[in-house]
């Protein structure tokens, strides 16, 4: 049964006011995840959708239920940046209300989640407390309702073209992909895996971790998510010229693929912290973190959730130390491969360029709204073309 939710947020100038729908899993219609539709105040009659990817941050529970719960909740207790880019510019916003479980990286798509792959899940019970362990019955659960979560998506954006009619709203047939830090992941993963839905991807916090859209780099095999070698089937030329918007803080070393090390403590032994309450790796003469090898001399993922070890060392060896310097080497392929992206950097760390840093998360919100004007405003003068013509 849908349910539906009046929203309004106040954040010093920005205002964001409307309705979130609430639509629930419909597993006939290909989606087994539900999902939330925001329609803001002001909403145009006509207009384009936004699917603002999932993400719930740091709440990430160990139990489907609760990340049921949390997901849906997400989409109308909080605002997040779909929902400010939608209010502004009078436009819909669908988010999937994929959950997050610990050991299971839904929200950024990782690897395992995209092949349904549950084994490090099942292997993580092993060192956890009793009231943490997952029953065979909730992985299977877990498993089943994260099936082909691409797919999933793709559903739920026909499904919601149909509920948005349903109430006078008509939407182009392609939509706007969009998310920030494991959602921009999504964004970016399911705009190559399904160029055909999507006008625009933007995708701000992404660790410099944009898809490459090739099978092989530097003699390495590259797989999803990091490459695209072992999937079934790719279109790389739409992929390319799709406009896409990637943006990153200066100061933003928020990173899901880093590798073991160790931290730095206070006299007391208690945890060193930096401005946004993450631990401080110990670091050498030169500033480079010091990692904690295996007994084969690699490198180990610090959130095996997110990469596998495979991963993490073709990360680092391939594409970047960290997420700065990855968000370059990013950009220098993109702009090698002809792929139409831009890329932005705003002053501040990974939650102030969205929250606030001196304004910054002004100019993050104005930049992106103004690429989706522009991508909008060029694509109504290709169709005037195309009908003089």
């Amino acid at each position: 049964m849908m349910e539906q939710k009046p929203v309004k947020f106040t954040m010093r100038d920005i205002v964001i006011e409307g309705m979130t729908y609430l639509l629930p899993p419909n597993p006939e219609e290909g989606y087994s995840c539900g999902y939330s539709v925001f329609v803001p105040k002001d909403c145009e009659n006509h207009t384009t959708l936004i699917m603002h990817s999932c993400n719930t941050g740091s709440e990430v529970p160990v139990h489907l239920e609760e990340a049921n719960e949390i997901a849906k909740r997400s989409t109308y207790e909080r605002p997040n940046p779909g929902m400010w880019f939608g209010n502004d510019l009078h436009m819909p916003v669908l988010i999937p209300i994929i959950p997050r479980i610990q050991g299971y990286y839904t929200q950024g798509l990782g690897s395992r989640v995209f092949h349904n792959d549950v084994s490090y899940l099942i292997a993580d019970q092993e060192r956890r407390a009793d009231d943490e362990k997952l029953s065979e019955q909730e992985i299977q659960m877990v498993q089943e309702q994260c099936r082909d979560l691409p797919l999933q998506v793709a559903n739920m954006i026909q499904s919601a073209k149909r509920f948005l009619f349903s109430i006078g709203i008509t939407v182009d047939e392609k939509v706007i992909a969009e998310g920030y830090s494991a959602g921009s992941k999504f964004a970016n993963t399911f705009t190559a895996l399904h160029p055909e839905l999507i006008k625009a991807c933007i995708c701000g916090g992404n660790s410099g971790l944009g898809i490459l859209p090739i099978s092989e780099y530097h003699g390495q095999v590259l797989n999803f998510p990091l490459g695209v070698a072992d999937l079934s089937s790719f279109d790389r030329e739409a992929f390319c010229q799709i406009p896409q918007l990637y943006y990153i803080g200066t100061e933003d070393y928020n990173d899901p693929a880093m590798y073991k090390c160790n931290f730095q403590k206070d006299s007391e032994g208690r945890f060193l912290k930096d401005e946004e309450g993450r631990r401080i790796p110990i670091t050498d003469e030169r500033g480079r973190i010091i990692p904690v090898l295996d007994e084969f001399g690699r490198l180990q993922p610090r959130y095996p959730e997110n990469y596998t070890q495979e991963e993490i060392e073709q990360i680092h060896s391939l594409l970047g130390e960290n997420p700065q310097t990855r968000f370059a080497h990013n950009e220098a392929i993109y702009t090698a491969l002809g792929i139409h992206a831009t890329f932005r950097r705003f002053p501040g760390t990974h939650n102030s360029v969205t929250r606030r840093h001196n304004g910054s998360y002004i100019y993050t919100n104005e930049c992106v709204k103004d690429f989706i004007r522009t991508v909008l405003t060029q694509e109504k003068g290709l169709e005037n073309s195309a009908k003089i013509v």
